[in-house]
């Protein structure tokens, strides 16, 4: 054996090692020398293996004469560090003389001998029983993996008839592996195969290599699966297309999910438009309700004006219903729970709802008397209400009766003294997989376009914030009862039914930059009796309040004036007189800890005339101070 060196030639002269290169020759092992991706040398049973005469037809050939050209033989072969192979014991298919394979398992060792990178090889043919044993693990292996895949696979004819499927399609479609061979794709999708046929029969002519579709495929129940189907085309020795390769995905979960995501998007784009402009349109309704309440305080009750005047004012609470719920939709009204009697809640509300219905169905309230009051958002409850009323609504398109009602009874579970509001109807009714799925976020029974799922998830949420629970009882054909239960809390009615107030004037500073808005409810707060000095922005409020700090009782301002919010405002104010009552309005109140929202209470716009004077007595009774 000796050390091999190419010459500025190209030739190859060799420095024999006697015993080593006679025992390199005679081993009955194949073996290969190479250096730098060329073949160094190869001793004659080597020679024998690949079909040459002998070995002098393989010295100083490139590497890549013999071996396949993957990665790992480039690597071991080629790279310039002292690298070992991943793999260095593998079967390959090498070529032989004549260029047909030589199926040969190899033994690779890289070594270094000097300033040289030597790779020595080692190859033994491969026999006829273990060609057998691999073919049989390569099946062995393919039917593992066509057997346990989660994807569908199936084996079809150039027409697209089934040959063969694996148990995942079987799983999908429902049909059995024994049914569905044979089986043509019309049949799995009828009305919607042309596509299919026009992709098939490029495929079968070999003008095409693979198609995708998504599409709905029935299954043998009937009913239907959407699935994204991949057929490609195996080709023959000659290169001529011989069967079809069909991969099947169930994608009906996926797309649902899809769905809920632009329905999410399209929520969360209605959530930004309508808190951009809630301010501005509660600017301009909280201004239409307190004039009408001017207006009507002006007139005599059987005046002719009087029912044009409520009129406007059930226009103003419906503009002011849709704004709720689109702020609802988006998740920007935060709750303001005060002692609430579910009574006033339904009979605030009778005008608006038989309005709202038509009068092809009858509105009935049976409401009980002498109830415990709730600790809830007022407005959040009027939402669960309008929202339970209008699904009742939606299940009588040809007419019928829907009775609200309260009653006193128990929570559900704990058994803590509740009051429940009651809203029952004449409909369609529910089978019992609608009822399992009514809360879920954007499931609904409506037509498309007809409703975005949301309304019963918010009436759920606002009510377990609420502390309370919901029970709804159906059946197809007999209606539905939809029944909420709030704990009563021990807080007194009075809460929400005040007797007569101390304070029947004082001096309010008010500040609001929407001049629709802040003249309404400067002449609403002057005619009750109150001093009203009344201010465009921060500035100007800071002015007025330092000529008279001592006089001003009350500072009643629009939570999001510009540049120094209401918030901000009141902490300055109340830096220089500290225990100053305030009294905000906004319709998103902003995050705030619990000592802020101790010490600032709010009012939530749009809202009437004798509201905001309610609020604001209340606001300076919690003081118990008087006015100047």
């Amino acid at each position: 054996m000796g050390v091999v060196t190419q010459a500025a030639t190209g030739s190859y002269e060799q420095v024999e090692f006697g015993p080593l290169r006679a025992a390199f020759d005679a081993t009955a092992e194949s073996l290969l020398l190479v250096e730098n991706a060329r073949i160094l040398f190869a001793n004659p049973a080597c020679a024998k293996l690949l079909g040459y005469e002998n070995s002098a037809g393989l010295l100083g050939q490139p590497v890549s004469a013999v071996f396949p050209q993957t990665r790992f033989c480039h690597d071991l072969f080629q790279a310039p560090e002292n690298l070992q192979c991943e793999h260095p014991s593998c079967e390959l298919s090498l070529r032989g003389a004549d260029g047909c394979p030589v199926q040969a398992q190899a033994h690779c060792t890289r070594f270094c001998y000097g300033n040289h990178v030597l790779v020595l090889v080692a190859l033994r043919e491969l026999k006829r029983v273990e060609l057998g044993r691999l073919v049989h693990d390569s099946k062995l292996r393919f039917r593992t993996v066509f057997e346990g895949a989660a994807i569908g696979i199936a084996t079809c004819m150039l027409d697209g008839r089934i040959i063969e499927c694996n148990p995942a399609v079987s799983k999908m479609l429902g049909y059995s592996q024994e049914e569905l061979a044979g089986m043509h794709p019309r049949e799995l999708h009828p009305g919607d195969f042309e596509p299919d046929a026009a992709f098939l029969a490029e495929l079968a002519q070999g003008k095409r290599d693979s198609f995708t579709l998504e599409k709905y495929f029935r299954r043998k129940d009937g009913s239907q699966m959407l699935g994204q189907l991949t057929v490609s085309a195996v080709r023959n020795s000659d290169g001529k297309p011989a069967f079809l390769v069909a991969m099947l995905e169930d994608t009906t979960e996926r797309k649902r999910i899809e769905e809920q995501l632009r329905e999410a998007e399209k929520m969360e784009v209605i959530g930004r438009l309508a808190g951009g402009i809630a301010h501005d349109f509660n600017n301009l309704l909280t201004g239409v309700l307190l004039y009408c309440d001017l207006l009507a305080a002006g007139l005599e009750p059987d005046d002719r004006l009087s029912q044009y005047v409520e009129e406007i004012r059930m226009a103003g609470e419906q503009g002011a219903a849709l704004t709720r719920q689109l702020l609802a939709i988006a998740r920007k009204q935060a709750p303001l729970p005060r002692p609430v009697l579910l009574n006033d809640v339904v009979s605030s509300m009778q005008n608006l709802l038989r309005r709202l219905i038509g009068e092809q169905i009858d509105l009935v309230a049976d409401l009980a008397p002498q109830l415990g009051t709730v600790m809830a958002d007022m407005v959040q409850l009027r939402q669960v209400l309008l929202n339970l009323v209008l699904n009742a609504r939606d299940a009588m398109p040809q007419g019928g009766r829907i009775t609200v009602s309260t009653r006193a009874g128990n929570l559900p579970g704990s058994g803590a003294p509740a009051v429940s509001l009651l809203v029952a109807d004449t409909g369609c009714g529910m089978d019992a997989p609608t009822r399992a799925r009514l809360f879920e976020p954007f499931f609904t029974t409506k037509q498309a376009g007809h409703g975005t799922g949301l309304g019963l998830a918010t009436v759920q949420r606002i009510v377990r914030e609420s502390g309370g629970t919901i029970e709804v009882r159906s059946e197809p054909g007999c209606g539905t009862r939809v029944e909420v239960f709030l704990p009563v809390t021990q807080a007194s009615a009075a809460a929400s039914q005040p007797a007569t107030r101390r304070h029947t004037g004082g001096t309010i500073l008010l500040v609001d930059d929407d001049a629709s808005e802040r003249n309404s409810v400067e002449r609403v707060l002057s005619a009750a009796g109150f001093s009203v000095l009344p201010a465009t922005n921060s500035e100007q409020a800071l002015r007025i309040f330092a000529e008279k700090p001592d006089s001003i009782d009350i500072l009643v301002a629009d939570g999001a004036i510009p540049e120094v919010n209401g918030r901000e405002l009141a902490e300055k104010l109340r830096q220089r007189k500290p225990g100053l009552n305030v009294l905000l309005i906004s319709e998103c109140p902003d995050t705030q800890s619990e000592s802020e929202a101790a010490s600032v209470a709010r009012i939530r716009k749009p809202f009437a005339g004798s509201a905001l004077i309610e609020r604001v007595r209340e606001v300076l009774d919690s003081k118990g101070e008087r006015p100047c």
